[in-house]
């Protein structure tokens, strides 16, 4: 888990693209942020840093799990 958590760092800390909230990414309105939609910010997100990310393995991201994401340096902070 920790190496997860090493890469998924490095994958988030060498893209270009920050957000802190999942309405930035949240384009279907749905209120949480899928894999697809994750993926289209960041590029090189792969599933097994997408599952670091959604602490409760439901499939998708909601606003508590990307906040502890920016929080825990998963996600950089905009």
């Amino acid at each position: 888990m920790k190496k997860v958590l090493i890469t998924t760092t490095a994958v988030f800390a060498l893209s270009g693209a920050v957000f802190a909230a999942v309405a930035d990414v949240d384009t279907d309105g749905d209120g949480v942020a899928s894999f697809t939609e994750l993926l289209a910010v960041y590029p090189t997100l792969t599933e097994e840093g997408f599952s670091a990310i959604d602490a409760n393995g439901d499939g998708v991201v909601d606003e508590a799990e990307m906040t502890a994401a920016v929080e825990g340096g998963l996600i950089p902070e905009t």
